[in-house]
Order: structure tokens, then C-alpha cells, then sequence
């Protein structure tokens, strides 16, 4: 079976470390390969953790109109909102008291802004920002908006004094230093399938493409789960296919082998 006659596919794509390359660049090739699905007739989605804000410049760049951002908490098909869920406000003020009390940085993100809660380690924050072409947001204490993901930047060995004490949250790390707090059952895979059934695909049509431990139950939850050769064998582990790396080609070349391009 060719390109032009197999059944249309949803293919989704992770942008740290799957459409980026190292350098933060979107190869030729991924460029190319874009293209060609498109003009195949395939429907391309954006599932990051990133936020709408830092995810909007690589959103327009490569021309996606349908994405998850915040892990999975905000949902767009054709740039309109179709799915999103916000941290509860009581448990969301306990988790940042707790915070204040452990002197953990954090940063608020609503649906288009976001905001720095504290100052205690401004060079721990940056530096985990810049992984995600951040840079320090501004500090302003402002939590009246709808909240849907939190970033808060502490390490391992931390992780046992917060977590385990707030059961209405998921916490998923994306950095040594990072982590992203959203609300408990909400994911990339729980949200791509909940996208998918709106748009009439199910879940073998879906083809994923993944590099990080965030991309582990979407790899899992498609119908064809591809892993960058710049994952982890964790994550490695989830896939169904394995191709090259990020800086070589790989999202380009995995489409050929599955005959979509």
C-alpha cells in the first residue's frame, strides 16, 4: 500500500527532543516530512508539555492547527479550544503553601500567560526554562485566572515531601529540576484519545512520536507508538518502533517506513 491509499492517519508529534533537534532547530527533513502528510491528507497534532505560550512559535512556524499543550490539560482542534481541565483552586493554594514552606520556586500557567510565584533560586529556574525556549516569567502572585498546569523546579530527592500528599494531582518530571503539576488522570495519551473520538479516528489510526518520559503512555495509547533514537530506553521501551535520532532524520525516516510519506 502506498502513501495516497492508505486510510488517513492523526499523527502527533512532541516538540522538545522529537521535532526539535538539539539545537532547537526543526530539521530540513522534519520540515519536508511535514509537508508530505499533509499533502497526503493526514491530520497533524502537537502534544507538548509546553505551555500555549512557549508552544505558540513552533505552533505557527511548522503551520499545525490542531494541538495539546500543558501535558494534556489544553486540547485545540483547528485553533479552538475543545478540551481543557484546571487545577482545583483549594488543592492548587495548599501546593504552592507548601512550596513557600520548602522555599520550591514555582511558576502558574493559564491558558495564555504565566507567572513566577517566587524567587528563591532564580538560576535553578531559568536554567530549566531554557530547555523549553523559556525564559523567567515575571513574578505576580495572580491566581484568580483559571490555573491548568503549575511548573515547579526541585529535584529527586525532594520528591517524597511533595507528591505523595497531593492525590489530586499528577506530577511529571521534564528536567532534572523541572516539574510539571496537572490535574490527576490528565495526560497527553488521555487527551489525544479524547481529540481523536471528536475528530472521528480511533486509536489505530493514531501514529505518535516521542523522546521523553511525558511520552510514555502516548507512545503506549497509539496505535503506532514511535520513540526518537534520543530517548531513553525507558521510554524506548513503551514504543512500538524505534528510529533515528532527532538531529538525524528520524521523524523523516520512520514516516517512510510506515509507508505514510
Amino acid at each position: 500500500m502506498n502513501a495516497s491509499t492508505m486510510k488517513k492517519k492523526m499523527v502527533v508529534f512532541d516538540i522538545d527532543g522529537t521535532l526539535l533537534g538539539s539545537k532547537k532547530n526543526v530539521p530540513f527533513s522534519t520540515l519536508e516530512a511535514l509537508t508530505r502528510l499533509k499533502q497526503q491528507g493526514h491530520t497533524l497534532f502537537v502534544a507538548t508539555g509546553r505551555s500555549l505560550l512557549y508552544a505558540k512559535p513552533i505552533i505557527q512556524l511548522l503551520g499545525f492547527q490542531n494541538y495539546i499543550v500543558c501535558n494534556g490539560a489544553i486540547g485545540f482542534i483547528e485553533h479552538k479550544q475543545t478540551f481543557g481541565s484546571e487545577l482545583a483552586a483549594d488543592d492548587l493554594f495548599s501546593l504552592l503553601d507548601k512550596f513557600s514552606q520548602l522555599e520550591i520556586d514555582s511558576v502558574i500557567v493559564t491558558l495564555n500567560q504565566l507567572h513566577r510565584v517566587s524567587s528563591f533560586d532564580l538560576g535553578k529556574m531559568r536554567e530549566a526554562m531554557s530547555y523549553v525556549g523559556g525564559s523567567l516569567p515575571p513574578l505576580h502572585d495572580k491566581k484568580e485566572e483559571l490555573v491548568y498546569q503549575v511548573l515547579a523546579f526541585y529535584d529527586h530527592t525532594v520528591e517524597q515531601k511533595i507528591e505523595p500528599h497531593f492525590s489530586k494531582f499528577d506530577f511529571v518530571r521534564w528536567h532534572e529540576a523541572g516539574v510539571d503539576i496537572i490535574p490527576a488522570g490528565v495526560s497527553k495519551a488521555a487527551t489525544i484519545l479524547e481529540l481523536a473520538e471528536q475528530m472521528g479516528f480511533v486509536k489505530e489510526d493514531i501514529v505518535s512520536f516521542g523522546d521523553g518520559l511525558n511520552d510514555r503512555e502516548m507512545l503506549q495509547a497509539s496505535g503506532i507508538g514511535v520513540a526518537m533514537g534520543n530517548a531513553s530506553l525507558e521510554v524506548k521501551g513503551c514504543a512500538d518502533m524505534v528510529t533515528d535520532t532527532n538531529d538525524d532524520d528520524g521523524i523523516f525516516n520512520a514516516l517512510k517506513r510506515l509507508s505514510l510519506i
